[in-house]
């Protein structure tokens, strides 16, 4: 759930738990010494990057079910131990985070933690003495209260880091030295850190050392506790109280009876096993009175009570109920099984209540065992008749079984506890989907809902703030259901992840619902989740999104609108992430355009020196035209002046300046085309001359054929076939002609003068032109290329 911050990644364990098997005292094999004579080849590899780090010298003996345990040396000869998480078991990182802090030499240090090829790992301080078992069995009192002060001051400073080990047992306790003995409590892969006394968790343990509450899922330090006394009431005894019993046996006893201490002969070694071995989790022994004891004094033993005490639970049947593998007379201890083993009850009892032929057996059973009670018969007459056979799913029917068996639970749905503290941490589970408790939390929350069960847990006793708290839950739907409507509205890109809540193929799973829930449930440490959720949406969002900008800001410090901020952050992240995409496809086409517009202007300029030598080239004819016309006309004028006789003008003093003129206007024509050519490159047989000529000859010719139609089509108009008028039009401007030239010869130097001027002045000015219309064209293209950007 976005915004409820749950337990770290955990591990499920079926109450059908596995079972540690107590090591015979002769079995050389139950010593578990770390450092084996002869470890042989390591059938386990190192993940790469810490193959890098550290030398394998093998493996260890200890392994465990969800780890395995490599003994390394690092590259200044440090003998270290680490632990590698098998797949889809994960450690706590809560606890990874406080326990390098503990400091404290009854507990083994983790030197580094961390991830890699999809595995967690630990590299731990390597502890070559072994686990506690190598002290041997029935050790002396004095021996037995060393190792329970070492271990009682390990366990005090997990507990004030809020730590619960969940696992203690000889196989999890290293023995640094025998003289004197030092020990410190190892593997920490069940632990899990905790913000209150009591906690819903997943039931995983060793069922050997397993406090009753732990059945539940109770996660509590007095778990830790019971473990101690345990293990100091095997070490006296030599043997567990369990020895040889089936786990199903195990479960039943913790369920139902007490630990016998009466074999303990010390008398003081017998009362710290009673005090540590108190089945009420509030009432057992824990830090503070084994120190007492350890100092000399004696603190109080809460004396066995009942299991039942309620005159509700405390009747039995006329007859006995049969369920896995026992029967049943009692309701109070029916109850603990029931709920012990909860998807088989439901299914049993209430999956096929009738068959064609009739009721099922099991329900028959369970009407008849139930009729048998005599006290209460108006609410065990209700329960038959309106609670077991309606409609109510075989969950919900359970959970009115038990409620009526034992009222004295405390509240559980699925197996799971929902105590109001237990709330924010349904919510979790239900958003983590990679939680083994997933589905089921999912179920529960889903079903609280649907069929309004929080007040029909509130009938459990000590939970009547369930009622309340329910109250609140439906306000709070309704509220957010309200305000998702409108952010729907404003928000259409978000729609799916704001539906209103529970609704099924949208609220799936009931994030939402389970979110509210918590909200409810405890409204202070929700609202606190919510709020840090809420920052770290904030921060998930590294450039500007203007709809959630707007979101952000209309959130402020309601509860509803930082949860709907949370649940639209993954959108928002999209954006930016599909803006940056983009940005980086554009970047990406943007070079592969400037890498060939680059290629293409390398092109170009290489293209220079042949450019240059065609503009010279084609300006060559130019120089044959300004000089030898220039000859051409001087030669004109002196010839039309020698005819003149003593009128004629003597020009052959103006020969060499008109040539020289002639030559002139043939550089500047050239210097302008070169000049061009070398700004052009490749480009310039594009923008050459050639191209002007053909457009002129074109023109000529598009001239000279409409000329040419108009007439024919005049004379089919007419009639008329001859081209008198057309022989007209052409003989007269000749005629003008011959008339003039007379006149013309005379000033022809000036004319060629002028032509010489103005043809080498109109050349620059084309030149000009065509390179700017070159720029121009030459712009665009880039732009196309490489989109404005060099």
């Amino acid at each position: 759930m976005a915004g409820i911050e749950g337990p770290s990644e955990t591990r499920r364990e079926d109450f059908e738990t596995r079972r540690d098997t107590v090591p015979s005292q002769n079995d050389p094999s139950s010593f578990t010494r770390r450092d084996s004579d002869a470890p042989g080849p390591s059938l386990v590899r190192l993940p790469a990057d810490l193959a890098d780090r550290f030398t394998v010298l093998g493996e260890l003996p200890a392994q465990g079910a969800e780890s395995d345990l490599l003994h390394v040396r690092d590259a200044v000869g440090t003998e270290l131990v680490v632990k590698i998480f098998r797949r889809g078991f994960t450690a706590d990182r809560s606890v990874w985070r406080e326990v390098p802090t503990l400091d404290s030499p009854h507990v083994v240090r983790i030197i580094d933690t961390g991830h890699a090829e999809g595995r967690d790992y630990e590299v731990i301080e390597y502890v070559p003495e072994g686990n506690l078992r190598v002290l041997g069995a029935q050790l002396p009192p004095a021996l037995v209260a060393e190792v329970v002060a070492q271990l009682a001051a390990g366990l005090d400073r997990l507990h004030a880091a809020g730590i619960v080990h969940r696992d203690l047992k000889p196989e999890n306790v290293l023995v640094r030295g025998t003289t004197p003995l030092r020990l410190a409590i190892t593997d920490f892969g069940l632990s899990r850190v905790i913000e209150q006394s009591v906690v819903f968790a997943s039931s995983s343990r060793t069922l050997a050392y397993a406090a009753p509450e732990s059945l539940s899922g109770q996660v509590s330090p007095a778990r830790d506790w019971w473990s101690l006394g345990i293990i100091a009431r095997e070490l006296l005894t030599g043997r567990t109280p369990f020895a040889g019993m089936s786990e199903t046996a195990v479960v039943d006893h913790l369920a139902t009876r007490t630990i016998d201490c009466d074999d303990i002969a010390d008398p003081r070694m017998r009362l710290l096993c009673r005090g540590l071995l108190t089945r009420d989790p509030r009432r057992r022994w824990g830090g503070e009175e084994v120190r007492q004891w350890l100092d000399g004094a004696s603190p109080a033993v809460a004396p066995p009570t009942p299991l039942s005490t309620s005159p509700l639970t405390a009747g039995t049947a006329a007859g006995a109920l049969a369920f896995g593998g026992r029967t049943y007379t009692d309701r109070g201890e029916l109850a603990r099984a029931l709920l012990t083993d909860w998807e088989s009850a439901a299914r049993y009892f209430f999956g096929t209540m009738y068959t064609p032929v009739g009721p099922s057996e099991a329900w028959q059973a369970l009407r008849g065992w139930l009729n048998g009670f005599e006290d209460d018969p108006e609410g065990r007459i209700r329960l038959i008749d309106e609670r077991l056979t309606g409609d109510h799913s075989p969950d919900v029917k359970l959970l009115y079984l038990l409620r009526w068996l034992d009222p004295t639970l405390e509240p559980h749905f699925l197996g799971l506890r929902l105590l109001p503290d237990d709330l924010p941490v349904l919510a979790a589970i239900v958003n983590d989907q990679h939680h083994p408790d997933h589905r089921t939390a999912a179920s529960t929350a889903r079903a609280l809902w649907e069929d309004r069960l929080l007040p029909v847990l509130a009938g459990f006793s000590g939970t009547e703030e369930l009622t309340a708290i329910d109250h609140r839950w439906q306000g709070l739907v309704t509220s957010w259901n309200r305000q998702a409507e409108w952010l729907r509205s404003q928000l259409p890109r978000s729609a799916g992840r704001l539906p209103d809540a529970g609704t099924r193929g949208l609220d799936e799973p009931p994030v939402v619902l389970a979110t509210l829930l918590a909200l409810a449930g405890r409204p202070d440490q929700a609202e606190e989740s919510l709020a840090t959720a809420a920052g770290r949406a904030r921060d998930s969002v590294r450039e500007p999104v203007p709809w959630f900008s707007w979101l952000s800001d209309q959130a402020g410090d309601d509860a509803l609108r930082l949860f709907a901020l949370v649940r639209a952050a993954p959108d928002a992240v999209l954006e930016v992430e599909a803006a940056a995409r983009q940005r980086y496809e554009s970047e990406q086409r943007a070079a592969e355009g400037h890498r060939r517009w680059e290629e293409r202007e390398r092109h170009r300029l290489s293209g220079r020196r042949a450019a240059v030598i065609r503009a010279i080239l084609w300006t060559l004819p130019l120089a044959v035209l300004w000089i030898g016309g220039s000859w051409v006309i001087l030669s004109i004028v002196r010839l039309a002046s020698s005819e003149r006789g003593s009128q004629a003008v003597d020009i052959s003093s103006f020969t060499a300046p008109f040539l020289a003129i002639g030559a002139i206007a043939w550089a500047v024509e050239a210097g302008s085309e070169v000049f061009l050519a070398s700004k052009l490159g490749a480009d310039y047989t594009a923008s050459g001359p050639w191209s002007g000529l053909a457009k002129i000859f074109g023109s000529t010719s598009r001239v000279l054929s409409g000329a040419s139609q108009a007439v024919s089509q005049r004379s089919r108009r007419t009639g008329d076939r001859g081209c008198g008028l057309a022989v007209l039009l052409c003989v007269l401007p000749l005629l003008m002609l011959l008339i003039l030239i007379p006149a013309l010869i005379a000033v022809s130097w000036l004319l060629w003068l002028a032509v010489l001027v103005l043809v080498p002045l109109g050349h620059v000015v084309m030149v000009g032109v065509r390179m700017q219309r070159w720029w121009q064209a030459h712009e665009r293209a880039r732009e196309q290329a490489v989109g404005g950007r060099l």
